[in-house]
């Protein structure tokens, strides 16, 4: 169990400022404590470390701003919980891929499958006509049981027949390549940040309007046949994008 008394005791005399002494002990606290553990109240924190509110606040704030700690209203503030992280300037990963490499533990529940017309920004990804059919297949991607993000993947027909009777609960990439020979050598991925909607606040068990982090990738095949256009929508809480900052094409390194 935490000692968070004796761990935030800070030194008044010390040149360092009072709020910069509590936010670096939260942090060296919080490295050695789990996933989603909540912290002690503000006015706790007052009292371990003998400041004022403005004080504890101030260094609650750096922390959440971070991504080191969660803010939940109405129930306190914890130790983020384990995010998932893809990794972007890599070849082009799955979910289910991603997580077994990290030792989680994926699952996948299948909402919606069917044709549909490709419509304009799929046709222009897919390089079908905007009236051609596409397959469209939706699911929820869950991270240790938790909603972590909802994925809208649209797939050419004409390479992909049958793929409707498939089972659609493991890999898509794996599904791609071991039943269709379809395997993603490159692609394109865009991030954005959008506000949940009513229906994707349902499904991520989050409130109307959380924040979100929204992708949407293009990969096709060494030879150049588009694979698959695919929309993420995933908790802005239970994800970090990690990006390998290794040559000049894809980091700008400061001096």
């Amino acid at each position: 169990m935490t000692d968070w008394e004796s761990r935030l005791a800070l030194d008044p005399s010390a040149a360092v400022p009072l709020y910069y002494q509590l936010r670096e002990r939260l942090r060296a606290v919080i490295r050695d404590c789990e996933p989603d553990t909540m912290i002690p109240a503000e006015k706790d924190l007052m009292v371990f470390a003998g400041v004022s509110r403005a004080t504890a606040r101030r260094a609650i704030g750096d922390l959440v701003q971070e991504g080191l700690l969660v803010a939940r209203q109405g129930s306190g503030t914890y130790t983020a919980p384990l995010a998932l992280t893809p990794e972007l300037g890599s070849r082009p990963v799955g979910f289910t891929e991603t997580m077994a490499r990290l030792g989680r533990k994926p699952a996948t529940r299948v909402i919606e499958a069917r044709l549909q017309p490709a419509g304009p920004d799929v046709a222009v990804a897919l390089g079908v006509g905007e009236r051609d059919d596409i397959v469209f297949i939706e699911r929820l991607r869950l991270l240790d049981g938790v909603p972590c993000m909802v994925e809208s993947a649209h797939l050419p027909v004409e390479p992909v027949p049958g793929i409707l009777g498939e089972d659609l609960t493991g890999s898509l990439y794996d599904l791609l390549r071991t039943r269709y020979g379809l395997v993603p050598a490159s692609g394109r991925e865009t991030i954005g940040a959008v506000n949940a909607d009513y229906r994707l606040a349902e499904l991520l068990r989050v409130p109307m309007a959380a924040a979100l982090l929204a992708t949407a990738r293009s990969t096709s095949t060494e030879s150049g046949i588009a694979v698959e256009y695919t929309i993420r929508h995933a908790r802005g809480d239970l994800t970090v994008f990690s990006v390998e900052l290794n040559d000049a094409k894809n980091a700008l390194m400061g001096h």
